[in-house]
């Protein structure tokens, strides 16, 4: 095992300007329009016409800000995550450290409000790969995508670290299942989780599908010809979850 270099100091960030301090105000007043927007009609009712119009800037100056409108689109969707980020967060940890299912859970009950309360934000997010729209804030856009994906991978490690629940080795797995998620397993292992197999990767891969699957379904109105509210339903993937996990009784709702 390597370790990492000791970190070097790096210089002191110039303090910003007076054009810095405006431009950047101006691109949150830009963004908060959009998200209004976003809000009230949708992904397809961001029109740069009219933040433009709204903020006070002609439709050419706005591009001097956002040259596109899935630039625009793409920073919006960075704060978006940063937000639901900041609630899911605050959601784990009102379970104790001590007790990783509880947490997850609780994670994953909040996953769900947020998607029920904001259908137009997590379309956004969710309905599309992440960064895939602009080009200048397609990287903030993954790296925001990737710090929403840690929360669940952290507290996943943290029941896998608790539970040590049995899974497949790779031979025993779907041919070709193993292959398929060696890139994620092995930055996994670089990064966050060493010594994790395989099989527990994938059965967090089966855990975010069915939680991921059960939302987005209920929220894109797949399940209104069955049921007027999905709680029941999700309530019964995290038990099913649990389970094969061996749990024996589901966390207190």
């Amino acid at each position: 095992m390597t370790t990492a270099s000791p970190p070097t100091a790096s210089p002191a960030a110039a303090p910003a300007t007076r054009r810095d301090r405006l431009r950047a105000q101006t691109m949150d007043e830009i963004k908060a329009v959009a998200r209004r927007q976003l809000i009230d009609a949708g992904p397809r009712g961001i029109q740069l016409r009219a933040v433009a119009r709204e903020v006070g800037l002609t439709a050419p100056a706005l591009y001097r800000y956002f040259p596109s409108l899935e630039d625009l689109v793409d920073a919006v969707t960075v704060d978006l995550f940063d937000d639901l980020v900041d609630e899911l967060e605050a959601a784990r940890d009102s379970a104790p450290v001590d007790s990783p299912v509880e947490r997850i859970t609780e994670t994953s009950r909040a996953f769900r409000r947020y998607a029920i309360v904001h259908p137009h934000e997590f379309q956004v997010m969710f309905g599309s790969p992440p960064g895939g729209l602009g080009v200048e804030f397609a990287d903030a856009c993954q790296a925001a995508s990737s710090r929403f994906g840690n929360v669940f991978a952290l507290q996943f490690i943290a029941v896998w670290h608790a539970l040590q629940f049995p899974v497949p080795a790779d031979e025993e797995l779907a041919p070709g299942l193993a292959e398929a998620v060696d890139s994620y397993w092995t930055w996994l292992v670089a990064d966050l989780a060493p010594g994790i197999p395989k099989g527990a990767v994938i059965s967090f891969m089966e855990a975010w599908i069915r939680i991921y699957g059960t939302v987005a379904l209920e929220v894109f109105g797949h399940l209104s010809w069955m049921m007027n509210d999905g709680s029941a339903l999700f309530e019964q993937t995290l038990m099913e979850i649990g389970a094969s996990w061996g749990l024996t009784k589901p966390v207190d709702c």
